[in-house]
């Protein structure tokens, strides 16, 4: 792929990630399913829900609010921004993993720095620390 094509691709995502998170009135903390009224699926059982990291962060909320634009609310590798994409979006359910093994450590890496070759960009910087733990905690559940 062009570079200049690749990058529009990733700014598209970028922006879609960011407006998307905000149409849904921001995080919803671990265990709702979003805006009184919405028609949201809950992304996993919360009985189920991984525990929270030490900051309180969630990592459910984290992952709606950034990850479901191209993963999917139930990480399915089926939302809005994944149409076109090649290659598709991953199916984190599925426990086969496109970067990595599937260890937490993997999935955090991934979370920071990226999958070469797809339209997965790198969140370090603009997750912190405690939000790339949480989300990468929620992924590794979803792959159980």
């Amino acid at each position: 792929m062009r570079p200049v094509l690749q990058a529009l691709i990733l700014g598209s995502i970028v922006l879609s990630s960011a407006f998307c998170g905000g149409e849904q009135g921001g995080p919803q903390p671990a265990g709702e399913d979003g805006p009184a009224g919405s028609d949201t699926a809950a992304v996993a059982d919360p009985s189920e829900t991984p525990p929270r990291d030490s900051g309180g962060v969630s990592g459910q909320a984290v992952f709606a609010a950034n990850c479901a634009t191209c993963h999917g609310d139930g990480g399915l590798g089926d939302g809005p921004a994944a149409t076109g994409l090649e290659p598709p979006p991953a199916d984190l359910t599925d426990g086969t993993w496109t970067t990595g093994d599937g260890s937490l450590q993997a999935i955090t890496n991934t979370v920071e720095h990226g999958s070469p070759g797809t339209a997965m960009i790198g969140w370090k910087g603009t997750l912190t620390d405690a939000e790339i733990a949480a989300v990468a905690a929620w992924v590794h559940g979803l792959g159980r």
